[in-house]
């Protein structure tokens, strides 16, 4: 018996629509492990959430817990907690009204247990119109808690965060759960935040499933072109290219047909340069120069560079190799 939840071949129509926005999706959550629903716009995460929530109908399959349907248990006796975007937290009451909402008698300690596990004792009696946007999430992640629901479903409640702060909250959100032992599923259309906050991605596009893995196994191993494309390969070699050549010994023999080529999988080196690449253009992030260059056989890719790299186009760069962005496709 699949304990904790478990999706069977789980299909979410909406009407007017030709193809379904969840196509037969079958995934187990285990207690106490965390589940990143990830993919671009529109691929169906959020209506696979909304369906395990019970907020959307099932066109086919089935959602169960400890192994039992939950078909027909309404949604607010399925003992699941949700944060959404915006928290959807009631502006008419304080923090710990906000928090407390759902328990049973005033559940003060417990709210002030959970203000300080999300960072905010003593925020008790403050208003939450003059939380940050940072701090309603805290408030509504605590409120989610509260109850200690069996199940956790979070959907992209960090995207209207700025990216420091989206950043700096997903490290956080990780460290609660874990120090809650919560089951969750996390929606989101960032891989940086998948990785941060969960125990396992399922990455899904067009409402299909594509891979379900670890962090490091799916960076180390996509599963296809799909789903290297979207975690940030940029380019993709044969092996018996001879472009492949510098890049052959950086992954076991007989990995795979195909090398992907994520963006720093090249980086400028003056001193023993591996391949050759002309500039195209350089951009500045976190410290680092990103130089577009054209490499002979493999076309357009992104390098690193240090910061403050003057090279111009048409300047021809040595470049060497970092065997981390670089993975071997079947």
């Amino acid at each position: 018996m699949v304990t904790g939840l478990g999706l069977v071949d789980v299909v979410v129509r909406y009407p007017g629509l030709s193809a379904p926005a969840v196509d037969r999706v079958s995934v187990d959550v285990a207690p106490g492990e965390v589940l990143a629903l990830l993919g671009p716009s529109g691929c169906g995460k959020s209506s696979l959430l909304r369906a395990v929530a019970g907020l959307e109908p099932l066109a086919g399959g089935y959602v169960t817990w400890d192994g039992a349907s939950v078909a027909d248990v309404p949604v607010h006796r399925r003992g699941f907690g949700l944060v959404f975007q915006d928290g959807q937290l009631f502006t008419h009451r304080d923090v710990l009204g906000n928090v407390a909402y759902g328990l049973r008698g005033s559940g003060a300690d417990r709210v002030t247990e959970l203000l300080e596990l999300v960072g905010l004792s003593g925020y008790e009696r403050r208003p939450v119109a003059t939380l940050s946007g940072g701090e309603r999430q805290r408030v509504a992640l605590a409120r989610a808690l509260a109850p200690s629901p069996r199940l956790l479903l979070l959907d992209e409640p960090l995207s209207a965060l700025d990216r420091s702060l989206r950043e700096r909250l997903a490290v956080e959100l990780r460290a609660v759960l874990v120090a809650t032992g919560t089951t969750a599923v996390f929606v989101t259309h960032d891989q940086d935040e998948a990785f941060a906050v969960a125990d396992r991605v399922a990455v899904l596009d067009a409402g299909r499933l594509l891979q379900v893995d670890t962090p490091p196994d799916l960076w180390r191993r996509p599963a296809s072109r799909e789903v290297a494309r979207f975690l940030g390969y940029e380019a993709f070699v044969p092996v018996s290219s001879a472009a492949a050549a510098p890049l052959r010994e950086l992954v076991p023999p007989g990995s795979g047909p195909v090398l992907a080529l994520a963006e720093g999988a090249f980086v400028v080196d003056t001193v023993a340069p591996v391949a050759k690449g002309t500039v195209l253009g350089i951009t500045s992030r976190r410290g680092r120069s990103e130089v577009r260059v054209d490499v002979p056989g493999i076309g357009p890719v992104t390098a690193l560079g240090p910061v403050g790299a003057r090279w111009a186009a048409g300047d021809v760069v040595g470049l060497g190799v970092d065997g981390d962005a670089v993975a071997a496709l079947d």
